[in-house]
């Protein structure tokens, strides 16, 4: 027998959009389900960000283990336990989640009133989800369903026993070797932990360096870091087909500068990009508009071109970060709620011009605002400052020889257009660049700021004294 259950705002997803959305909606009172067919919390600290990072903060302890001979200390017996680390990396999982099945975030939704369902939901119409034998409405309708693996055209790949990012970040046994497809942000980091820890690693990247979205002075950079991680890196590289072998072996046919060879790896791993999470929703029969890329479209409302349906997060084919799907679901939530209560408060909008972004390789790579090459295409000359890590006071007692800050500045107004940090703590660092732009400030204010003494932040303020035309 089919049930029917009523509320002011519908949610499809928990994750870092989904959630913030249901807090921000039951803070205007709104009645909220909120419905989810995996984990609560979303991939984010179940799958993504969280184990992600308690992995390589291991593999940084291994690496600074085997190095400190060079500060006098000695260390003895120093060696991997893959199987201690993937209990280090579970409990720290489970420290953010409260278990399994994302207990910490039930407690939350429990204690503001907020409805969870847990299953499959698929619309019927624009106000209607089916989730099992249950059908929900909402006055306002919220997805936030995130982003699914994008599988490359690559032949043969579809026969292969190869791993998703996920599947490889949740292994429990270290392979010997392993090619990822891939050189963005998340297949980099993979290859940090695995090359790390000894396991010879092939990153392929169509494009000439790894993390394409980068500036690209900082990406040749990172490129060539990541060389020194047992990472073996193969920029504009065409895999032609990846060939089931025997005894556990693949081999991936390569061509790269004209030349193809043929690569023998224990494990293939797939991070090749996302694509948005809307192919079981039926969201035909809403009305919904998807682009050519069949990514749901929204305004600075997150409001679809259906007045009271919203989507937030990665779904919605914009920034593929968590501190964006926050704000992003916020602003859905509190929008949302609006819509279905009939009140006239001030709508929310997303303002995602200054959103600083960090990719944790060793060492880090941070930015903000856009890169050189988007600059240049735009305004031709720029005003370009830049400093070495190495020259560093902080930088020398660390043994820090690799890293750089670069700032880019408006050739008239001297207002900072862009910042991107290739240096340890960069992640930190950036945010100074990311509220001088937020402030609207020059880069000369920037380099007037007295800093401390010694610390990588003072790079900020050498390169902002150093900009020149280019």
């Amino acid at each position: 027998m089919t049930k029917t259950q009523n509320f002011d705002v519908v949610i499809i997803g928990s994750g870092s959009a989904g959630f913030s959305a249901a807090e921000a909606a039951r803070a205007l009172g709104a009645s909220v389900c909120l419905i989810e067919k995996d984990k609560f919390g979303g991939e984010c600290p179940n799958y993504a960000c969280i184990p992600s990072k308690a992995w390589l903060k291991a593999a940084k302890v291994y690496r600074s283990a085997k190095q400190s001979r060079e500060y006098g200390v000695s260390c003895q017996g120093i060696g991997v336990d893959f199987e201690a680390m993937v209990k280090y990396r579970e409990k720290v999982v489970s420290s953010i989640t409260g278990g399994a099945h994302g207990e910490r975030y039930q407690k939350i939704a429990q204690q503001l009133n907020i409805t969870l369902i847990i299953g499959s939901a698929a619309l019927i119409d624009e106000h209607t989800l089916e989730v099992g034998h249950t059908l929900i409405k909402g006055k306002s309708l919220i997805i936030a369903t995130g982003t699914v693996d994008y599988l490359p055209p690559i032949s043969g790949l579809d026969q292969a026993h190869f791993l998703g990012w996920k599947q490889a970040l949740l292994q429990k046994r270290q392979p010997k070797s392993m090619a990822i497809i891939g050189g963005g942000a998340v297949g980099s980091e993979l290859a940090t932990f695995f090359g790390t820890l000894g396991t010879r690693v092939l990153l392929f990247e169509f494009t000439p360096t790894i993390l394409p979205k980068e500036d690209e002075e900082l990406a040749r950079l990172a490129h060539q870091a990541l060389k020194t991680h047992n990472v073996e890196v193969f920029g504009s590289a065409r895999i032609l087909e990846v060939i089931d072998g025997r005894g556990g072996v693949y081999g991936l046919k390569v061509e790269q500068g004209g030349a193809v060879q043929t690569h023998a790896v224990e494990q293939v791993v797939v991070a090749a990009g996302r694509r948005s999470n809307v192919a079981d929703l039926n969201l035909e029969s809403t009305g919904v508009a998807l682009d050519d890329r069949q990514t749901i479209k929204t305004d600075d409302e997150q409001r679809t071109n259906v007045r009271h349906i919203f989507a937030a997060g990665d779904v919605d084919g914009g920034l593929q970060l968590t501190h964006t799907a926050h704000r992003e679901g916020a602003v859905a939530g509190h929008n949302a709620a609006l819509q279905a209560l009939g009140k006239r408060a001030e709508k929310m909008k997303s303002d995602l011009r200054v959103v600083p972004r960090v990719t944790f390789v060793d060492p880090e790579v941070a930015s903000v605002g856009q890169t050189s090459q988007e600059l240049k295409a735009k305004m031709g000359q720029l005003l370009v400052g830049r400093y070495a890590i190495a020259n560093l006071g902080r930088a020398v007692t660390d043994n820090q020889k690799q890293g750089l800050v670069k700032i880019i500045a408006h050739p008239k107004t001297r207002k900072i257009l862009g910042c991107h940090i290739m240096s340890p703590h960069a992640g930190e660092m950036i945010h100074e660049a990311a509220l001088a732009m937020h402030l609207n400030t020059t880069v000369d204010k920037l380099g007037s700021l007295i800093h401390a003494f010694p610390t990588y932040s003072e790079a900020l303020m050498a390169a902002a004294n150093s900009v020149e035309l280019e």
